[in-house]
């Protein structure tokens, strides 16, 4: 497998070197040719498209439409050839990490900066498109693709002229915004002192915290993983309900938690909030059990663990079955808009 990235790698940057700098002597190879040129046009389609609706530039946007219908009819051409001639050479579907990247990072400008990176990617490309079929039409190992070659590379002479001149054009415009912004934008010194006060602040370390780190839990010390799904009785051991939520404030206090009351597995249930305060936490003899646990400590065994920390602990709530079913519901910030005020009365 090393074997062939390796040669993988070596035949790509063979590749590269003919596109750049080839001659009639060092005419790429077949294969590489139409892989080369396959990619390209995927390119030019994919970043023609963007262009066509990302662009500023009225004229960029033109070129990019052309690039699009252009790099279809050779794209086309290119497939119909291959196989007419049967070359084996199978053709990329996706682009190369090169084109690719290049192609993100246009997705990714603010439609201000994208047209003048647009145009100087379609002269690079072009520059090497116009060597490649150069090589290829002088000293091609195929006589219909290297007539092909020939045939095509005016068209793409062409682009490269075009994109050319339209790097003149978005470089001139792209100044005159510059010196129109420069004359109507006057100079805030105080912005700048800011700007150069807050440059520095950056540079300066961080201070050292006075935070008090907590480093173990303590018997009394609850999570609320722990507390979520315990079952709530009162004095007289009756099950009222288990944890269903816990309400804590923005200075991190627990308010209350929620308990499910009523119902039955869960259907027709209701929610009540009880002040946190008013829950006892009774130890018990480690023989008395809790009972049935709600989770499945088998396939969760990070559960099983919070409730293994407290099992000697149940929890206790000074009142009837009967007084908490008559509880008003406790109303999620969700549902509050959804009904009126005298629905919420009666409720």
């Amino acid at each position: 497998m090393r074997r062939d990235l390796v040669a993988a790698a070596a035949g790509l940057f063979a590749t590269l070197l003919l596109i750049t700098g080839a001659s009639a002597a060092q005419a790429p190879t077949t294969e590489d040719f139409v892989k080369a040129v396959a990619i390209s046009d995927m390119f030019e389609i994919q970043s023609g498209q963007l262009a066509s609706d990302k662009a500023e530039n009225a004229d960029v946007r033109s070129f990019g439409k052309q690039m699009v219908n252009d790099h279809t009819k050779t794209s086309d051409e290119l497939k119909s050839l291959v196989g007419d001639e049967d070359i084996k050479v199978k053709l990329p579907t996706n682009l190369d990490e090169d084109h690719q990247t290049k192609l993100n990072k246009l997705k990714g400008l603010l439609e201000t900066t994208f047209d003048k990176e647009y145009v100087r990617i379609q002269i690079d490309a072009h520059e090497k498109a116009v060597a490649l079929f150069d090589a290829y039409a002088s000293a091609g190992e195929n006589d219909k693709l290297k007539a092909w070659a020939k045939n095509t590379l005016p068209a793409m002479t062409g682009h490269l002229e075009h994109a050319q001149k339209l790097k003149s054009s978005v470089d001139q415009t792209a100044q005159a915004d510059d010196t129109k912004k420069s004359v109507q934008t006057p100079v805030d010194d105080t912005a700048r002192d800011d700007d150069t006060l807050a440059a520095n602040d950056a540079k300066k370390p961080a201070p050292k915290s006075n935070i008090k780190y907590i480093t173990r839990q303590t018997p009394t010390d609850w999570t609320t993983e722990a507390l979520i799904g315990r079952t709530v009785e009162n004095n007289q051991g009756d099950n009222l309900g288990e944890i269903n939520n816990v309400i804590i404030n923005e200075k991190g206090n627990v308010v209350a938690v929620v308990i499910g009351v009523g119902g039955f597995l869960g259907i027709g249930e209701k929610n009540v909030a009880v002040p946190f305060d008013a829950l006892k936490f009774r130890t018990v003899d480690p023989a008395e059990n809790r009972g049935e646990k709600t989770r499945d400590e088998q396939t969760d065994p990070n559960s099983a663990r919070f409730d293994s920390e407290h099992d000697d602990m149940h929890i206790v709530l000074n009142t009837s079955k009967e007084d908490l079913e008559a509880a008003p519901t406790f109303e999620w910030l969700d549902d509050q808009g959804s009904r009126t005020e005298d629905e919420r009365v009666v409720r």
